[in-house]
């Protein structure tokens, strides 16, 4: 299914987000361009799956709420990271980094709520027997 794999990219991209900010963390990059350019290509790609999540017949409310927190807790971490960048402010790049774990945990979460949604999509209809 198309939003399995919406969400394992997504997934891999938050991994990858995550990845560059430690690094950014430990000085072993040399500016935030990698950081910040990642972060917006990972709120394109939730907004493609929260697209494709709104979309989906019979709605699935559980991934539809998902998709949506997804993408508004990617914009607050845009705001958050760029707040860390202009001030400094240990306690916003803590709140970044706590924002950052749960972007990371919805993606995840997304991607094996939509296996098992792809796995329901595809078992046997019960067929019923007509009551005498």
């Amino acid at each position: 299914m198309k939003v399995q794999l919406w969400f394992r990219v997504t997934g891999i991209l938050v991994f990858l987000q995550v990845a560059i900010g430690g690094l950014l963390t430990l000085g072993l990059v040399p500016n935030a361009i990698p950081h910040i350019i990642t972060g917006f290509v990972v709120l394109a790609f939730a907004i493609a799956t929260f697209v494709l999540v709104q979309t989906l017949k019979p709605p699935f409310k559980p991934l539809r709420g998902l998709s949506i927190g997804l993408v508004v807790l990617i914009v607050v971490q845009i705001i958050l990271g760029f707040a860390t960048l202009s001030t400094s402010n240990d306690v916003i790049a803590w709140v970044h980094f706590l924002v950052a774990m749960g972007i990371y945990g919805m993606a995840i979460a997304g991607t094996f709520m939509s296996m098992r949604l792809d796995h329901r999509s595809k078992e046997p209809v019960p067929q019923t027997m007509p009551q005498a």
